[in-house]
């Protein structure tokens, strides 16, 4: 449900318009942000936060395939829209979202609008276009020129060309950068340090060095055309830039035995990026805008301005935990029949369905290698157990299947799919997700996207879809070393503002940097970097609606303060509250569902002792807290832990410490 007030632009005309033709601005509710548009031949923004210029004149519009200039005419007429709203969430962070903003919308004769708003939280703008014919979308311009050198926290992809063997045993050469969504951030002084030729996806973090402030580019509600990526273009500029519409993908022949079981990568492009409908709204062009690090953890502009809800019924969508075989390789100590990913049955998984049913855990996922013959069965038996399955399959498995395999699921008794390997972004792609999305709210199964572009708010237009990888996870310990407390502290400000991950925490083999290996064996779980508490504080930090537990049962076992722990800890709350946070180095943030609050913190490789503030708890009331925390010797020995009870008011003040690569978790309830 959204509740809106708005007031019309037509009332008060004067207020859009700048004193020049041509010249427009809006500002954010709170005055701190000022948008300028200029227009007449071509369409520049120029920024303003807290009075100081963030863009020069930068460029914005789109060149179509017959010659026209979207944002190239004459603007014919401008409103501006006052808005203020309450959205209702249906599983995410926060229970209701406030919206507030400014809008300019300025028409470009009949054929096409520009529409600007202006947050507290940033600013965005969109093209929407009226055309009565399909257009070809050749290149658009959507440029960022800074008014200062700005460090840049760089996602970037992969610079290389590699052959790929396709299912038939051909060799196609493919390039590596338009595949991968899961990227570590370069860090770079200014955006002329950035090698020629490299890109990156998005979101990308710029910072104003000797001040607070923080810039994050990045996109909304893009469907039907291709995502963005972002590279230098110039002196302390950077533009977006979009992979073309594929002309040859591998695996394209249907009659192939093997191409339901393809990601279909693109081994030929196209000379135009989108072919598309000339009626339409385009993707937010957006820009997160922060004075202070932990804004930027609870910024949920993108999902502002997705498309709202599409399903009328959202009752049958549930979140929670989920149970998991893939990260530790199936490996269970102590029972009495075949274990590991060699020996995947019907039996190893009923055992996992009753570990999760007597845990509270409310799914279990399946991952690559479970079998047809025993699903139903399976779900049968999970059913009784008040526990739901989700089964891993290829994307091109649930989109193109004629036998349907999504009803097939859905006819088994299957709760939702684990979608992987559609890792590209280009136009075709991108419907790809939507389409998933929605033929899986037709059965009422909800989705993981795994090996997927990085979220737009389709989780807002169909909330079905809970989790999207396009981050470096945990499963990534099986092959590098790079997965640390310092990319911990990092993707949440940058990342997260995309969308919910799907990052799958918990791993219980906690090794410091210099123990660390990575480990990719049939029957050996691998190793985890951070603290057993840095950890468990994932739970509270990281953005998952169905929150996985990666280890195995038996390990939980072991520590029954922490499977208590992990059995309770929600994975969408009520209300989040960041309490400290500085980019890259830790993370103080406290979270609400119910009655019950949950604080978590993290550090990097320093230690740190940080002093958290329960004023945000109700008045009068007095809670019991769980507290895990670091012992002195944690940064040494990770898996030392303490877990200690004490009672906590609104008027408690407690000093933490955390250890290299520590934290802590800590749940409060109602005495």
């Amino acid at each position: 449900m959204i509740r809106k007030w708005t007031w019309p632009l037509g009332l008060c005309l004067a207020f859009a318009l700048t004193a020049e033709a041509g010249e427009y601005e809006t500002v954010s509710p709170d005055g701190k942000l000022r948008v300028e548009v200029r227009t007449g031949g071509g369409t520049d923004f120029e920024v303003w936060y807290h009075g100081e210029r963030v863009l020069r004149p930068s460029p914005a519009g789109m060149h179509l395939s017959d010659g026209t200039w979207v944002g190239g005419g004459e603007v014919t007429s401008a409103r501006k829209n006052r808005v203020r709203e309450t959205i209702d969430v249906v599983v995410g962070k926060n229970r209701t979202l406030r919206e507030a903003y400014n809008e300019l919308v300025l028409s470009y004769g009949k054929d096409y609008d520009l529409v600007v708003r202006a947050y507290d939280e940033g600013w965005a703008y969109r093209f929407v276009t009226r055309f009565d014919k399909e257009i070809t979308i050749s290149q658009e311009d959507a440029e960022y020129r800074f008014a200062f050198t700005p460090t840049v926290y760089f996602p970037e992809c992969d610079a290389h060309t590699s052959p790929e063997r396709d299912q038939s045993g051909e060799v196609h050469q493919i390039h590596q950068g338009y595949r991968n969504f899961e990227r570590l951030y370069k860090v770079y002084a200014s955006p002329q340090e950035i090698p020629a030729g490299r890109f990156s996806v998005s979101p990308v973090l710029f910072e104003r060095p000797g001040t607070a402030y923080k810039f994050v580019v990045t996109e909304a509600d893009t469907y039907d055309y291709p995502g963005l990526y972002m590279e230098a273009a110039g002196e302390d500029a950077m533009r977006g830039k979009w992979a073309g519409y594929p002309k040859r993908v591998m695996d394209g022949d249907p009659s192939n035995p093997h191409y339901w079981y393809s990601n279909h990568l693109v081994i030929e492009w196209e000379d135009y990026i989108a072919r598309t409908e000339g009626a339409r709204t385009f993707p937010w062009r957006v820009m997160v805008v922060s004075d202070d690090d932990k804004t930027l953890l609870n910024n949920e502009l993108v999902y502002m301005l997705a498309e709202p809800c599409r399903l009328e019924d959202t009752s049958w969508i549930q979140p929670g935990k989920s149970a998991w075989e893939w990260w530790h390789k199936a490996v269970l100590e102590g029972v009495d029949f075949p274990v590991g990913n060699k020996h995947l049955s019907l039996q190893l998984y009923k055992y996992y369905v009753d570990w999760a049913s007597r845990n509270g855990i409310e799914y279990m996922t399946l991952d690559a290698g479970w079998q047809m013959d025993y699903i139903k069965e399976l779900c049968d038996y999970a059913r009784r157990r008040n526990v739901k399955i989700l089964v891993w399959t290829w994307a091109s498995c649930a989109l193109e299947n004629p036998a349907g395999w999504i009803r097939q699921m859905h006819e088994c008794g299957v709760s939702g799919a684990k979608i992987d390997f559609f890792e590209r972004n280009d136009q075709v792609a991108m419907r790809w997700a939507r389409k998933m999305a929605e033929e899986l709210a037709r059965y009422k199964m909800v989705a993981v996207f795994h090996g997927c572009p990085v979220p737009t708010g389709l989780n807002r237009t169909y909330p079905n879809v809970m989790n999207y990888e396009a981050v470096r996870g945990a499963e990534c310990n099986f092959w590098e070393n790079t997965i640390t407390p310092e990319y911990h502290t990092r993707f949440p400000f940058i990342r997260s503002l995309a969308g919910p991950e799907d990052y799958t925490p918990g791993g219980m083999r906690n090794v410091t940097p210099e123990e660390f290996r990575p480990r990719d064996l049939d029957s050996v779980p691998p190793m985890n970097m951070g603290t057993r508490s840095h950890v468990l504080s994932m739970y509270v930090i990281f953005d998952h609606w169905i929150g996985y537990l990666c280890d195995s049962p038996t390990e939980y076992d072991k520590y029954p303060d922490i499977l208590d722990y992990l059995s309770h800890v929600p994975a969408v709350w009520d209300k989040t509250l960041p309490l400290d946070a500085r980019l890259g180095e830790y993370i103080v943030m406290a979270k609400r569902t119910g009655d019950d609050w949950y604080v978590g913190g993290m550090t990097n490789w320093t230690p740190r002792t940080v002093e958290v503030d329960f004023s945000f708890l109700s008045k009068g009331k007095t809670y019991r807290a769980t507290v895990f925390k670091d012992k002195p010797v944690s940064g040494d020995r990770p898996k030392e832990y303490v877990c200690e009870t004490l009672a906590v008011d609104r008027h408690t003040k407690l000093k933490l410490d955390m250890a290299r690569g520590g934290g802590f978790a800590i749940r409060l309830a109602e005495e």
